[in-house]
């Protein structure tokens, strides 16, 4: 053991001992040395399992025994419920015997427990932002009792946190929580390994004015892709697709073989593909004998079905397939796992490395078997002859394995809707403020430190004319009447958008949720099995279900992450070079070098591909800019004129030379306004309080944060 044993509690050292730990690994290592020689925040960049929960808390810990806080002495933040309750449970035998207190709080913790925390606030707690923020929201006069000798804020999943509104949310909330406290906290924030580690600190930071020491694994553990392609022809009535039956069937057998017998999660892009894949591999399973060996996890069954899935995973008794969606992807514990499985490459790259270190416990490498579907029938499989669906998964591959890259934040620039919501979370209290108050402790908190004063204004201003602030005679601005059914909405402290789902329950046990109200009869899958609907009540959105044989959809809507530019111009490099991957299987390695015979012949690898009446463009641009170019376009050229295929080609209908389309496009850039590139169509208001905030400030905010004009062609 290191020097930093010695300075455990005991009964931190006698868990360690119960544990038969022969040393503290190289992150911890790095962590006690941050945490005991300097006074600095301390962002921690490692993989899953690789010990870093325990390298935050155990010198947290330590600090607390030995010199015990007057009040809540430990924040840790969790972005999910379900992460809070594992790291409860996980840290409960670290403390043993010891008296300090650890309490969870959220919506489905006992008032009892909150009760006593209030009562007697000590210790660590335990929560979710938005429990945070109402702590702070509702009891302002009680922040400083409750956390004025706080001395540490530990922020786990902050990568997850960092490209949201909610992070934003939660970065006010802490200033606020700081300023009424009177207190000062290290942060301590964990993350998954990273490409921008420095964006991370700089978030971490805020304006707290506090160096970040960054510790990171740097021998992370060795990761190793294996890319299987996979082809589904069309669907044939004529044959009754019988070529395409036999291309699935014998697709969900080698998904059997690649997981039988292993504790594994099977990763999907969505909620339909884990119910599909689940459904179907839990059939092929209970057809060789294994009815019990496939689970499912997202955020759409309930929680008891989550949990089963969890805990077969976490019994080493048992092997155990888990289809999941990004619920597993964040840090719950799920135990040692032998291998992991993506169907289809991820949305992105920091989604692929995060499911790649699933695996790798116990100092083996991470391994990731990756299943490249080519369906005929989807539309964004293939283009042109061309398996887009099998160059994205190499082009990622390639990023993550020899680059070590991943996508940095996107963070919001101007997040208006957040102002509304924290300005009318200052104001709640009902004593009101003058503009030079909310100017000073409103606006001057870190996420709002690209909006102007005058911009400010703007929006009180409008808040005043559709009656959700007043004005006094004195100045003091109050909350207007037509606010209050907002702002005392006991959802008000989140900043996110719930969407009315309908319950599903089966003999009064709940199943999960769906987005549509179903009829009676109508079959539904869920929770990886069919079900039929015996009775569907419309007023309390909620339908009674039995299970059953036979075929069901009922796919979720949810939005799709942008592409990364620098994903497209790899993808361009995969199809414009002859290189070999020695990861992918002989069916890949045949598709590929076909799709970049096709994709030269077609012009694919060229800026400009000449068709009748004008060019196919295929300029590589990542979501943001690809769009941006295209409306840049329309300008320059005509609407009628531009026909677009996002993100890979864009046709245009003009007898202008290619160099004259770069001139005008760049000029465009250099010389306007970007305003006029945004439609009377477009969804301005996008987030849950921009309804409430002047069009003139969403043009500003959508032209800083949805459009991008350093385009790479």
């Amino acid at each position: 053991m290191s020097e930093y044993f010695d300075k455990l509690p005991w009964f931190v050292k006698e868990y360690i001992h119960n544990c038969r730990w022969s040393g503290f690994r190289e992150i911890q290592n790095q962590t006690f040395e941050a945490f005991y020689s300097t006074d600095d925040h301390i962002l921690i960049s490692a993989g899953t399992s690789s010990g870093k929960t325990e390298a935050a808390m155990f010198p947290v810990i330590g600090s607390l025994y030995n010199n015990p806080p007057e009040s809540v002495g430990a924040l840790y933040i969790g972005p999910l419920k379900a992460l809070i309750n594992d790291q409860f449970e996980r840290m409960r035998p670290v403390l043993g015997e010891s008296e300090l207190k650890i309490t969870g709080w959220h919506g489905d913790i006992a008032k009892s427990s909150k009760d006593k925390l209030v009562a007697e606030p000590s210790g660590i707690l335990q929560i979710t932002p938005e429990s945070l923020q109402n702590i702070v929201s509702y009891n302002p006069e009680e922040v400083e009792r409750l956390f004025g000798d706080l001395r540490f804020i530990i922020i786990d999943e902050v990568h997850a946190f960092m490209d949201s509104d909610r992070g934003l949310q939660l970065l006010c909330c802490l200033q606020r929580l700081e300023l009424l406290a009177h207190c000062d906290p290290r942060r301590i924030g964990l993350s998954a390994t990273i490409a921008n580690r420095e964006d991370a600190a700089e978030w971490l930071k805020a304006d707290t004015g506090r160096y970040v020491s960054i510790v990171y694994d740097k021998a992370s553990n060795q990761r190793n892709i294996c890319i299987k392609y996979n082809a589904f022809p069309l669907p044939d009535p004529e044959t009754d697709s019988v070529d395409r039956k036999k291309a699935i069937t014998s697709y969900y057998l080698d998904l059997f073989r690649e997981t039988h017998g292993y504790n594994c999660i099977v990763f999907t892009n969505s909620r339909h593909s884990a119910e599909m894949a689940a459904k179907s591999l839990r059939i092929v399973s209970e057809k060789k004998g294994y009815p019990d060996e496939v689970t499912i996890h997202h955020g759409s069954i309930s929680k008891e079905y989550r949990k089963i899935a969890e805990d077969r995973l976490k019994n080493p008794m048992v092997k155990n397939t888990t289809v999941a969606t990004v619920t597993l992807e964040l840090g719950i514990d799920v135990g040692d796992l032998d291998r992991i499985v993506q169907i289809d490459a991820p949305y992105t790259c920091s989604g692929l490395v995060q499911r790649m270190g699933r695996s790798g416990r116990r100092g083996n490498g991470q391994n990731l078997i990756l299943m490249c579907n080519e369906d005929a029938e989807e539309w964004w499989a293939t283009l042109d002859g061309v398996s887009m669906s099998l160059v994205k998964a190499v082009a990622m591959s390639e990023l993550v394995l020899n680059e070590g890259w991943t996508e940095p934040a996107e963070q919001n620039s101007m997040p208006f809707g957040l102002l509304y919501h924290q300005t009318m979370e200052y104001l709640r209290s009902g004593i009101g403020a003058k503009f030079s108050l909310l100017a000073s402790d409103v606006l001057s908190m870190y996420p709002f430190r690209n909006i102007s004063k005058e911009q400010y204004k703007l929006m009180i201003k409008h808040l005043v004319n559709i009656g959700h602030l007043e004005v006094m005679s004195d100045q003091t601005i109050l909350i207007g009447q037509n606010a209050e059914r907002v702002v005392f909405n006991r959802d008000f402290c989140s900043v996110f958008t719930t969407k009315n789902e309908v319950m599903v329950k089966c003999d009064g046990h709940m199943v999960g949720s769906i987005q549509n109200m179903p009829s009676e009869d109508d079959l539904i899958q869920l929770a990886g099995r069919v079900w039929r609907v015996i009775k569907a009540s419309k007023e309390k959105s909620t339908v009674e279900v039995e299970e059953c044989d036979g075929e069901a959809c009922n796919p979720w809507k949810s939005g799709t992450p942008p592409t990364h530019n620098r994903v497209m111009k790899k993808m361009l490099e995969v199809l414009e070079s002859d290189e070999e991957y020695h990861y992918l299987d002989d069916a890949a390695k045949a598709r590929l070098q076909e799709s970049r015979a096709i994709a030269r012949e077609n012009g694919m690898t060229t800026l400009f591909s000449e068709r009748k009446g004008g060019y196919r463009m295929y300029p590589w641009l990542g979501t943001k800019q690809f769009d941006t170019l295209r409306r840049i376009l329309q300008k320059v050229i005509g609407t009628d004129s531009i026909r677009a295929y996002q993100p890979y080609y864009i046709d245009i209908r003009t007898k202008l030379s290619e160099d004259q389309i770069i001139d005008r496009v760049l000029r465009y850039v250099e010389e306007r306004d970007l305003a006029p590139l945004i439609y009377d169509e477009d969804l301005l208001k996008y987030g849950k309080y921009d309804r409430y905030i002047p069009e003139s400030l969403l043009v500003r905010e959508f032209v800083a944060d949805k459009l991008d004009t350093g385009l790479e062609l």
